[in-house]
């Protein structure tokens, strides 16, 4: 709860020095006196206290009094809150000083910015919401009774603090359209991808095999060109043909294994991955073995250990050891069979060395039996026939295997790009849905905070708070007369509704009596549902030329409600009502300069 209690001010806007106003003396006062003798002005100088502004905008320039002498104005303020008490002082001439204690403690900030940055948050209302609570004045309310229905409810907004939705409306709108355009890039990137991949799709990319070449036939050649020599040294030859029979019985006493190949796998590789194997067996094992031991308390935090969570993590790692340990056996198998494949190679490739020996000595082109004139004259033509068989079918192959190569390089290369293209497709699908839910979430949110969203939801709530509220004191404001309801309409306009004596009306049918009752409880209502929106209550109220309006009997029930108030101090301002039981204060104004009385 704050209290404000008392003020003291020397020379602003009309006043001059030592005036003082205690605001907690009575629950009702008075302050009455002629116009332009400075009786709103009170309300403007406690705003100037608080919060370094006033709601009339007037500048700093025009406070200080220009009809006296001094150069300097001055407000001192007491107010409590709780069980403390505050007291804020200001002074101002070319420059501004403002102190701000607390139970006859300096507490101010160390600039004047930072101190009314504390008084405001220690009040818990910002100026503009306090001047709504505060000081109150017939024409701010009937802007809003009689202001069109779309501007009422921006009042609304204003008032009740929504307009951070308004805000967040705009903020959201904005981040949807950019994230609509990434939807939009990510949706075209992704068509011309699946185009691409639908324009190759019947393009046979079978690899096709290179044919082998047929062995030159040079050694035929050279044949050819031998036994013609043999021909002419045919005693000679044969001796050769004895010697080159003897080279091939060695040849063929050497035992080859013409199957075995050189193994293909890189044995090098599956021992790494024995050894990572082993390891992973191991780390796993030593993690299942550390978790089981931890017991029922982090050693770290000290926190509860998830028994369910630890038994998961237990399991998984288990999976973990369980798939090393199979892939350490299969991996083991492989380089045992390697290591066998590789002895086996070794032991042929020996052999083959002897073999390559003899085979270098022999001369596989000589006859196995003695050369014989007649048959050597029918081989040589045999063998220029088959050279040129062969002649043939390496030229035919050679040119197959050109066109092969050609069309294995075009199929790598547009299998390569199929394969970029559908790599990047996933990429673009999953970017695509990401967006897509980032834009569907960012909908809901415009949605939400959209004008009939999130807005209108709470006007809707507090709206019947601020109906209910009204009509509680325009009841006893009317003796039951009229009734006041507040509609939100689907074109999100709100709509004041007057009843009287369950016939609707228009605000602008009733009289000005009529019309001031209603405004008087639109006041107290609105400070009513401010204050219950704030957890901040505050005694002060000022009605500035509120009650002109009303005839004798309203002014008389609008002083019972306000007396009816609990904590409530509320002044009320005018030039003409005079109740005689209430206490009074006069502004009296002499030769230009105002005082309190």
């Amino acid at each position: 709860m704050i209290t404000i209690k008392k003020i003291k001010w020397s020379n602003l806007f009309s006043y001059g020095e030592d005036n003082e106003l205690d605001f907690s003396a009575n629950p009702l006062t008075q302050i009455v006196g002629k116009n332009g003798h400075g009786k709103s002005s009170i309300a403007l100088i406690l705003e100037e206290a608080l919060y370094n502004k006033n709601s009339k905008n007037i500048k700093k320039s025009d406070i200080l009094n220009r009809n006296g002498k001094a150069k300097t104005y001055s407000i001192e303020l007491e107010f409590t809150k709780d069980d403390d008490t505050y007291e804020v002082k200001t002074v101002r001439g070319t420059t501004q000083a403002v102190k701000l204690y607390k139970n006859s403690q300096d507490i101010s900030a160390h600039t004047a910015t930072g101190t009314y940055k504390l008084l405001e948050e220690l009040i818990g209302y910002d100026h503009k919401t306090f001047a709504q609570i505060v000081y109150q004045s017939s024409a701010a309310s009937l802007e809003f009774l009689t202001a069109t229905d779309s501007n009422r409810k921006k009042f609304l907004i204003d008032l009740l603090n929504l307009g951070k939705y308004v805000e967040a409306a705009d903020v959201f709108k904005t981040a949807t359209k950019a994230v609509a355009e990434e939807v939009t890039v990510c949706a075209t990137k992704i068509i011309a991808a699946e185009d691409w991949l639908k324009k190759y799709k019947s393009t046979s990319l079978v690899v096709l095999p290179i044919l082998p070449v047929p062995e030159n036939p040079r050694n035929l050649i050279e044949q050819v060109s031998g036994i013609r020599e043999d021909i002419k040294n045919i005693e000679t030859h044969n001796k050769k043909i004895v010697q080159n029979n003897k080279y091939k019985e060695l040849m063929e006493s050497i035992v080859l294994d013409v199957s075995a190949q050189e193994p293909k796998l890189d044995v090098t590789e599956y021992k790494k991955e024995k050894i990572e194997c082993a390891k992973s067996v191991k780390d796993a094992d030593a993690f299942i073995q550390k978790m089981s031991k931890l017991g029922t308390l982090c050693p770290t935090c000290m926190q509860d250990i998830d028994a369910a969570k630890l038994k998961t993590i237990i399991s998984e790692h288990t999976e973990v050891k369980q798939a090393a340990e199979t892939r350490l056996l299969e991996v083991s198998a492989v380089i045992s069979k390697l290591d066998k494949e590789i002895a086996a190679w070794n032991s042929n490739n020996n052999a083959k060395q002897l073999y390559e020996e003899y085979h270098s000595l022999y001369n596989p082109s000589l006859a196995k039996d003695l050369l014989d004139k007649q048959e050597l004259d029918a081989l040589i033509s045999s063998n220029e026939l088959l050279i040129s068989k062969i002649t043939k079918e390496i030229k035919d192959v050679t040119d197959q295997n050109a066109k092969n190569l050609s069309h294995n390089a075009k199929a790598e290369v547009i299998k390569t790009q199929l394969e970029e293209v559908n790599a990047g497709l996933v990429v673009l699908r999953e970017d695509l849905a990401t967006v897509s839910d980032r834009l569907s979430t960012l909908q809901v949110l415009v949605k939400t905070f959209s004008p009939t969203g999130l807005v209108a939801y709470k006007i809707e709530c507090l709206i019947k708070d601020l109906e209910e509220t009204t009509n509680k004191y325009l009841s006893e404001l009317s003796d039951g007369r009229f009734q006041i309801g507040f509609k939100i309409s689907a074109s999100d306009k709100l709509n004041v509704v007057i009843t009287d004596n369950g016939k609707d009306i228009e605000i602008i049918a009733l009289s000005g009596g009529e019309r001031a009752r209603v405004n008087a409880a639109a006041l107290l209502g609105i400070r009513k549902l401010m204050q219950s929106l704030s957890n901040t209550r505050i005694n002060l109220l000022v009605l500035d030329e509120t009650i002109e309006n009303l005839d004798l009997d309203g002014k008389e029930k609008l002083v019972e409600v306000l007396l009816a108030e609990e904590y409530l101090n509320t002044f009320i301002i005018s030039h003409g009502f005079q109740h005689p039981l209430l206490e009074k204060i006069h502004v009296v104004k002499t030769r230009n300069v105002s005082r309190i009385e």
